[in-house]
């Protein structure tokens, strides 16, 4: 991996695909990953299904195994708050509204 190449790697998570755009030392100097949910539906961290996040730069550059562990676990913990099961539970149920 060479500072300013993007990675592209789609994962699964909880049966949707994510597609995941790395960037360490993008600008030569900060790194950045882009987390964009296939479907465009939202994911627990953003309504869009799109989010953007930037590593500092004194954080040191993340193998792609890292960003993906990163990125599932930020997905997860955020995945257990009461409006992400809000979320769910209205979609499960539909609207009339």
């Amino acid at each position: 991996m060479r500072n300013g190449e993007t990675i592209d790697i789609n994962i699964t998570w909880e049966g949707r695909s994510i597609r995941l755009s790395y960037t360490p030392r993008q600008y030569g100097v900060i790194d950045h990953v882009a987390i964009c949910a296939e479907d465009d539906q939202p994911i627990p961290i953003s309504d869009t299904g799109y989010r953007s996040h930037y590593f500092g730069p004194m954080d040191p550059v993340l193998e792609i195994d890292e960003v993906i562990t990163l990125v599932t676990d930020w997905l997860n913990k955020e995945a257990q708050s009461k409006q992400w099961k809000a979320y769910v539970e209205a979609s499960r149920q539909g609207s009339l509204f």
